[in-house]
């Protein structure tokens, strides 16, 4: 692969599982499925009111290898800051995935 260069960013992804706990009640924990190396892209970005609260809304794309597990219900964690993934793209011609993603806002 010779975009290999490009990958400089480390990222890891993260699969939603429920669980119960000691109560019975169910626990939505995040669980690390990979870490790996991206090419990270920033798409756009803006401030809106919502409710009463500034929310930052950013939308960023990052490239990582085809082999890479991740699907759409996935979160992905760059510089402490989680992203929900909204698509996933696979291109078998360039062994790569184009995962586009938006900021969570906690």
């Amino acid at each position: 692969m010779r975009t290999a260069g490009r990958l400089r960013e480390k990222v890891e992804i993260y699969s939603n599982t429920i669980t119960k706990d000691a109560y019975g009640q169910d626990v939505e924990q995040r669980v690390l499925k990979c870490s790996t190396r991206a090419d990270l892209k920033h798409n756009s970005g803006n401030r809106e009111l919502e409710n009463s609260e500034i929310v930052h809304n950013y939308n960023k794309t990052i490239v990582v290898r085809y082999y890479v597990d991740v699907e759409d219900y996935d979160l992905v964690k760059w510089n402490n800051v989680f992203y929900r993934v909204l698509d996933v793209e696979p291109n078998s011609e360039y062994q790569l995935k184009t995962i586009t993603m938006e900021k969570i806002n906690d």
